[in-house]
């Protein structure tokens, strides 16, 4: 007898923002999960709602998964996900309400776009007593004066902000409540701008490592959005507010890879003008290996403030193979809690919602 036999199973509604690599690796994990979430948590995930910018799945009583899998087939093929629809939050807050008014009084609303602007549909869903699982950084990122409902409310959930697949937020949280909070944050915490690194230790110029990186679909279709080391600063600044710090992005330092007289110019344009800065970059990789050392977009905060750019870090250091994040707290004093491991990629940050989606389900399970 299989694990879902033999009792009732209670269903979890999911609406789901983002047919991406992650929202479509998040919709194969809950297909395959079936069995692992009816015995670890007796419930049945169902995606009543699967959204993109250009089409909607919509079923109150819960999207059969062969529907599911072929939506995300033909997204994967550029085709559609449903009907059109217009995918804006309010739009979103439309189909939340026709959910409640049928009786779905608790439910889970996942984003795993990259869009800004979702916070009122954020706001509407925790206020009608629904959960909320974010692998999108922008509310938790945005003014304090908005963003701290998301750090302080029981029913919001975002491991996959942070790390990809390594359990850096459910680490913070823990020693958060344990009355022992980061005093100080690090990590190469873009794969981007790790991955330039590495290419540019390998001989690469810096403009053919970009392109490389585009092409391979790594970077945003405008490459300044890394280069400029935002993501770095969302992810400072969500550790940071974990941590207690109030934090805004004024309070980070920035150092972006590229010089202000190619900010506004056109993404060819800036492609083509980057070869500028090949000297200047093979200068600074072969500086920081005479030093015994490694080039490495390393970000930083402690008591409130941060600073995200390139230094030299120790060859032996976790900092220097980019796949750890190192808390210094009270009780890990001379030695850092390191998190290290493989984070990077659909299947783990997808892993990392899925987690989040089991807590949840417990919670308004209460």
């Amino acid at each position: 007898m299989s694990a879902s036999e033999g009792r009732a199973l209670r269903p979890v509604p999911v609406f789901l923002l983002g047919a991406g690599g992650v929202g479509r690796e998040l919709v194969r994990q809950i297909v395959a999960g079936r069995e692992t979430a009816a015995a670890r948590a007796g419930c049945r995930f169902e995606v009543v709602a699967l959204a993109d910018r250009r089409g909607v799945r919509f079923a109150p009583d819960g999207i059969p998964d062969a529907t599911l899998l072929a939506a995300i087939a033909a997204k994967a093929n550029g085709e559609p996900i449903g009907p059109a629809w217009e995918g804006t939050p309010d739009a979103a807050s439309a189909l939340i309400g026709e959910l409640v008014v049928g009786g779905h009084r608790q439910g889970v609303l996942v984003d795993t776009t990259a869009a800004a602007g979702w916070e009122p549909l954020l706001d509407r869903c925790l206020d009608l007593g629904w959960a909320v699982a974010l692998a999108n950084k922008k509310a938790l990122a945005g003014p304090w004066a908005t963003a701290k409902r998301y750090f302080h409310h029981p029913r919001v959930r975002h491991e996959s902000t942070v790390g990809g697949g390594q359990p850096v937020i459910a680490t913070m949280r823990s020693l958060v409540d344990t009355d022992d909070p980061p005093r100080e944050v690090s990590g190469a915490l873009s794969g981007t701008l790790g991955y330039l690194c590495l290419r540019m230790e390998e001989g690469v110029a810096f403009s053919a490592a970009v392109r490389e990186a585009a092409a391979r679909g790594y970077t945003e279709p405008d490459p300044r959005e890394d280069l400029g080391g935002r993501d770095v600063v969302r992810k400072l600044l969500i550790l940071g507010r974990l941590a207690g710090w109030e934090m805004e992005a004024g309070d980070i330092e920035v150092e972006e890879l590229y010089p202000p007289e190619l900010a506004a110019l056109p993404v060819p344009d800036f492609l083509a003008a980057l070869p500028r800065l090949d000297d200047a970059f093979a200068a600074r990789v072969a500086a920081a290996r005479a030093a015994g050392g490694r080039l490495r977009y390393v970000g930083r905060a402690a008591a409130g403030r941060g600073r995200a750019g390139l230094e030299t870090v120790p060859a032996a250091s976790p900092l220097a193979n980019l796949k750890h994040v190192a808390l210094r707290t009270a009780r890990y004093d001379d030695e850092p809690l390191v998190i290290g491991g493989k984070g990077a990629g659909v299947e783990m940050t997808a892993a990392g919602v899925l987690a989040d989606l089991f807590s949840l389900a417990r919670e308004i399970a209460r």
